[in-house]
Formats: structure tokens, C-alpha cells, sequence
């Protein structure tokens, strides 16, 4: 994520993004991935605002969302049960399935070369659109050491999405 902070803001000038609050950042996101899928089960409309509200906690409000308090107040402002959220963290109810799914997405990306970008869109129509302002990165032995510039930044990313999106409606 580190990386990711100066591209947020070159690429996205009306972000709201703030710096990392905290001395010692993230020691996992595997927490939230694992609340997340608990939120899910429970409903899946109120886990979509959950989502947001993990990103917007961590991206805009500097929450940690490594701490399973935290996860549990956003859960509850999300109109999820927490403590079924807390009792399923305890448990590690969803972490075998959240490790091989990333297991899974990093042999599709070493095996059969497809991007991993955010966003990944995909159309009704079928089709795969990975995000095409992504920047390059350099991976070795699983972990990013170069970030290269965007292709695009600021009103043409803008105009780039809304032509996906167009072609997505159509």
C-alpha cells in the first residue's frame, strides 16, 4: 500500500487521502477480508456498504483495520451484527477460504500472466476489462520493488472509466 499512497494522489487530485497516522502500519488486511466475508453472509447489500466503509476507515480516516474492535465498529455502522462478526473472527471462520483465494489469484497471475489491477471490471457482456491507467509494477519473489508512472492521469482516467462504463451499459 505504501506504494500506492503517491499514486492515489497523482492520479486521483480530489481524493481525500490522508497520510498514515500511526508509527507502525498494518501488520495484515487479512482481518478485514475475514469480517468482511462474515458481513457477506449476513447480508449481502450491507456488506457492500461495509466494504466501503473498511476503504473510506482506512483510505480517508486512518483506522486500523488490523484490530478487530475496529472492524467491529465499522461493522455496526455498516448495520451488521458485530458480535457475530467478532464471534466468526475468533473462530477464523473464513480464513482458509480468503488464503486460497489469494493463492489462487497469485497462481493465475505467475501461470497464465493476468493482470492483477484495481479496479477489474467485468461486463455483462463478458468481456475483462483490467484497469487500463494501472502503473506498471516490477514483482520479485512476491513482492512489488518498482512502481512505475501511470499511463494517464486526473480528467483523462476520468474520461477513460467513462468510456468503459458507457461500453458496460450498452
Amino acid at each position: 500500500m505504501d506504494q500506492e499512497w503517491p499514486l492515489i494522489a497523482v492520479q486521483e487530485p480530489l481524493c481525500l487521502c490522508r497520510g498514515w497516522p500511526h508509527e507502525e502500519y498494518l501488520r495484515t488486511t487479512l482481518l478485514a477480508f475475514e469480517a468482511y466475508e462474515s458481513g457477506y453472509a449476513q447480508d449481502p447489500e450491507k456488506a457492500r456498504v461495509y466494504d466501503l466503509n473498511l476503504r473510506r476507515a482506512f483510505f480517508y480516516e486512518g483506522r486500523r483495520i488490523d484490530d478487530e474492535d475496529v472492524l467491529c465498529e465499522i461493522a455496526s455502522e455498516s448495520g451488521l451484527d458485530a458480535g457475530s462478526i467478532r464471534a466468526e473472527l475468533g473462530e477464523r471462520k473464513y480464513k482458509e477460504a480468503i488464503v486460497a483465494d489469494y493463492k489462487e489469484a497469485m497462481r493465475l497471475r505467475d501461470e497464465d500472466g493476468l493482470p492483477m489491477t484495481s479496479p477489474t471490471l467485468f461486463l455483462g457482456s463478458g468481456e475483462v476489462v483490467h484497469n487500463p491507467y494501472a502503473s506498471e509494477k516490477k514483482i520479485e519473489n512476491g513482492k512489488i520493488t518498482e512502481v512505475h508512472a501511470p499511463p494517464a492521469y486526473g480528467e483523462a482516467v476520468y474520461e477513460g472509466f467513462r468510456g468503459i462504463l458507457h461500453r458496460a451499459l450498452s
